[in-house]
C-alpha cells in the first residue's frame, strides 16, 4: 500500500513509518504544514498515496491555554485541509489520529469508553480535537 504520513517525525509518527515500512508498504513522509492549504494539497497529489495516516497536530495541552487560536488552526482547519487534499487526491481512505483528551474527564462508570461516548472537552487542545474528530465523521 503507498500511504502518507503527516507528522511523520513526531513522538507516533516515528513509530507508525517504522511499523509500515516492516509491513512492505511504501511509505511517503510528510512534514508539510497542514495549515497551508496549497501546500498540503500539492504533496498529497504528488504522492496519490492509497491510504493518508493524519499525525500532524499542535499537540501541547498546556500550550493550547496560550495559544488557542493557533491550536484550532493546526488542529481543525489543517485536519480539513487533509481531508479535501484526501480526497481530491483519490486516497482510499485517511485514518485521524486523536486522543482520550476529547472525553474530558471520565468517571469510572463511564468505561470503558467507546467511539460513540459522550465529548466533553475541557482544554482548547482537547475541544480541538473534538472538532478535528467531527469534521473526519462530517468527511
Amino acid at each position: 500500500m503507498r500511504a502518507l504520513v503527516t507528522g511523520a517525525n513526531g513522538f507516533v509518527g516515528k513509530h507508525l513509518v517504522a511499523h509500515l515500512h516492516e509491513c512492505g508498504d511504501e511509505v511517503i513522509e510528510s512534514e508539510t504544514d497542514i495549515t497551508d492549504r496549497s501546500a498540503i494539497t500539492a504533496t498529497i497529489e504528488t504522492a496519490r498515496p492509497g491510504v493518508v495516516y493524519h499525525l500532524a497536530a499542535q499537540a501541547d495541552v498546556g500550550g493550547s491555554w496560550t495559544a488557542p487560536i493557533e491550536t484550532i488552526r493546526v488542529n481543525v482547519e489543517g485536519t480539513v485541509n487533509v481531508l479535501d487534499a484526501a480526497r481530491a487526491a483519490g486516497a482510499e481512505r485517511v485514518v485521524a489520529v486523536t486522543s482520550a483528551d476529547v472525553y474530558g474527564l471520565v468517571d469510572e462508570t463511564d468505561l470503558p469508553l467507546r467511539e460513540d461516548s459522550p465529548l466533553r472537552p475541557v482544554s482548547p487542545y482537547a475541544a480541538s480535537k473534538a472538532a478535528a474528530d467531527l469534521m473526519c465523521v462530517q468527511a
